[in-house]
């Protein structure tokens, strides 16, 4: 089963659960042994371990798309969501499918990371050597041409016809697992630069060691698992530090967050921003889903003042 290549965020979203506060006798399912009604239903998930992590999810995400949602725009996303989609080729449904998750909510999920990416890099103190080191590295604006094969043969059969003559555009045409076949784009992903999270790590690899206007001479296997055929069609000239000191801090905020290492320190960061936005929980049965997040940083001294 072919899993979104997610980097390893600290939070669990629980796929295909829909949370809702049912609070009626409506029948969910009926039987010889008895029926369940929504509010059954109701109390009987947000008891459990997967209720508890979604009611936290929502939380969360509420109060972090309140305070920092504005730095994402829409564009954004959906500049990321169109990336992510293309880099799928064809088994993109497939592979929504087997997540339990809807193109909206991959769209939603994937925003949601962009935000959480805002808020850490907001409250994790990043030092100049951090920055300086970044763009040492830094690949700047890159657009490339991407097929997206089927398989590892099919990506050599369409290296093997481009050195045999064949033009890029029918090639792409031949062997791409895309929809967007007739875009006309030939399989032109928009502009990025190594800062970039949508792109795939090993498709930015390869890319960054190749000359402008050749093709990949070896199938290229992303860390998603798909195999790839790159033309690399324009490198811009790499800008000064300043320019591009923003989009560093993105980089290295969001490899922080993608660090398991980091969960702990990433805990309190959220904890922090949620103890900031008096949370007044008025269920229960839910009163203690925050509380690894509420209470986290905090030193038994200062939680006693």
């Amino acid at each position: 089963m072919r899993k979104i290549a997610w980097p390893a965020l600290i939070l669990v979203f629980v796929a295909g659960l829909v949370y809702l506060y049912f609070n009626s006798s409506k029948t969910l399912m009926s039987s010889n042994a008895g029926k369940i009604t929504e509010k059954e239903y109701y109390d009987d998930v947000k008891k459990s371990s997967a209720g508890q992590q979604e009611f936290a999810n929502m939380a969360i995400n509420k109060v972090l798309n309140a305070k920092y949602g504005n730095q994402v725009s829409k564009a954004d996303s959906d500049k990321a969501f169109e990336t992510q989609k293309a880099q799928y080729g064809s088994q993109f449904n497939e592979v929504l499918a087997q997540n339990n998750m809807t193109a909206d909510e991959f769209k939603t999920q994937l925003r949601n990371k962009m935000v959480m990416s805002a808020a850490i890099k907001d409250n994790y103190k990043i030092t100049q050597k951090q920055v300086d080191d970044a763009y040492a590295d830094y690949q700047p604006d890159t657009t490339i041409s991407l097929i997206t094969a089927k398989d590892s043969d099919s990506a050599q059969s369409a290296i093997d016809d481009l050195g045999a003559g064949s033009s890029w555009s029918s090639v792409y045409k031949k062997y791409n697992t895309g929809t967007d076949k007739d875009s006309g784009k030939d399989g032109q992903l928009p502009a990025f630069d190594s800062t970039s999270t949508s792109v795939d790590s090993q498709v930015q690899k390869a890319a960054a060691q190749m000359s402008v206007g050749a093709t990949s001479d070896s199938p290229v296997q992303g860390a998603n698992g798909k195999y790839y055929v790159i033309k690399l069609d324009k490198v811009a000239s790499k800008p000064s530090e300043s320019k591009v000191e923003s989009r560093l801090k993105d980089k290295i905020a969001s490899d922080f967050m993608n660090n398991s290492k980091n969960s702990d320190a990433i805990q309190k960061i959220i904890g922090g921003i949620l103890r900031k936005a008096d949370i007044s929980i008025k269920d229960n049965d839910l009163k203690n889903a925050l509380s690894g997040y509420l209470t986290s940083g905090v030193s038994s001294s200062s939680s006693k003042k």
